[in-house]
Order: structure tokens, then sequence, then C-alpha cells
């Protein structure tokens, strides 16, 4: 799908934050239904929970554990481009662990 939306851009100039932002919906979308863990800007905020599914540039998260302990448990939607950091549970890598009580979920 990358190279395509570069073919298709026809550009002698390639914006790499367009490519960043494929980039990154592109692995959400693929692991829909996976734990993952997004630390989000310009307030240092972390999700912890699973992913639900990605709309255009959202990606839209069901929350176990946040560091704010009244929303854990909500649905959050996050833009793409907010995202700062993240990790995504997936077969054959370390699980998130459970920060809350210090053991794995």
């Amino acid at each position: 799908m990358r190279d395509d939306f570069l073919n298709q851009s026809g550009k002698q100039v390639v914006d790499i934050n367009a490519i960043r932002e494929l980039d990154v919906t592109m692995e959400f979308r693929e692991n829909v239904g996976n734990r993952a863990l997004i630390i989000i800007f310009p307030f240092p905020f972390l999700i912890i929970g699973r992913i639900e599914k990605v709309e255009s540039d959202y990606l839209f998260i069901c929350a176990e554990v946040t560091n704010v302990t009244e929303l854990d448990g909500e649905e959050f939607r996050v833009h793409i481009d907010d995202i700062e950091v993240f990790y995504i549970e997936k077969d054959h890598h370390r699980p998130i662990p459970d920060i809350r009580n210090g053991h794995h979920a």
C-alpha cells in the first residue's frame, strides 16, 4: 500500500510525514484486536488497551489502563499524528506488563 501511495503521488519530493502516518496507520490496522501501549502528545498520556478499529487517521482503543485511573475502561479516539511512541503485542513478542499490579496481563 505504501508503494502504491508513493507511485500515485507522482511527486519528486515525498512528504515524510505522510509516509509516517500511512505506515503507523497500517500497523494499527493490521493489528486490530491486539493489545497496544501508546503514549500521545502533547500531554504525556499513556494508554494500554485493545485496538478496536482504525478509521481514516484515527485509532480507536479500549483502555484497560491509563495514567489517569478515572479514564480506565473508556474508549479513546486518538489521532495517529498525536502518537509519539507505541508498542503492539504480537505473537512471539513480549506481552505488555500489568503496570498496576506488576503482573503480566
